[in-house]
């Protein structure tokens, strides 16, 4: 029997998969658990239709996070932090100020995509941005007494 898995099943397939399983566990393990339906040719269609949308999705965001790369590139951001003696800062710079110092610039980034060590010092460090699967950036990030 044909079936479309409506959730991901360890050992058998992963959501939105059609496969080829035994009558019996179709019928009395998959379909009573609603973790699949049976494969109709219209369920068959909705399906790649939904592929087919899904898979344009993200060939667009692949497009604007390789535009954005591209604009981030070794561009310098200033982060403003205030300093005690010797040159050492009060608490450190992380990956949110450096977020949001990206936003004052008019670029915006999840601040869980910058990969930053915690910066305790003034200077300049590199923090490396992933912006999507094999789509990654280095900036350069300026501490700045304030």
């Amino acid at each position: 029997m044909r079936v479309i898995l409506l959730q991901d099943i360890a050992g058998t397939g992963k959501k939105g998969d059609i496969i080829e399983v035994k009558d019996g566990f179709a019928r009395n393990y998959l379909m009573p658990r609603g973790l699949a339906n049976e494969a109709t040719a219209a369920r068959e269609r909705d399906i790649a239709e939904r592929k087919s949308r899904d898979q344009a999705r993200q060939e667009r965001e692949r497009a604007q996070m390789s535009q954005l790369a591209a604009a981030l590139r070794d561009r310098v951001i200033r982060v403003p932090a205030k300093v005690g003696e010797g040159g050492r800062l009060f608490g450190a710079v992380t990956n949110n100020d450096v977020s949001k110092a990206l936003a004052r610039e008019g670029f915006t980034v999840d601040r869980k995509k910058i990969i930053l060590e915690p910066v305790k010092h003034v200077g300049n460090t590199q923090a490396k941005i992933h912006l999507f699967p094999g789509i990654e950036t280095v900036i350069q990030v300026q501490v700045d007494a304030e």
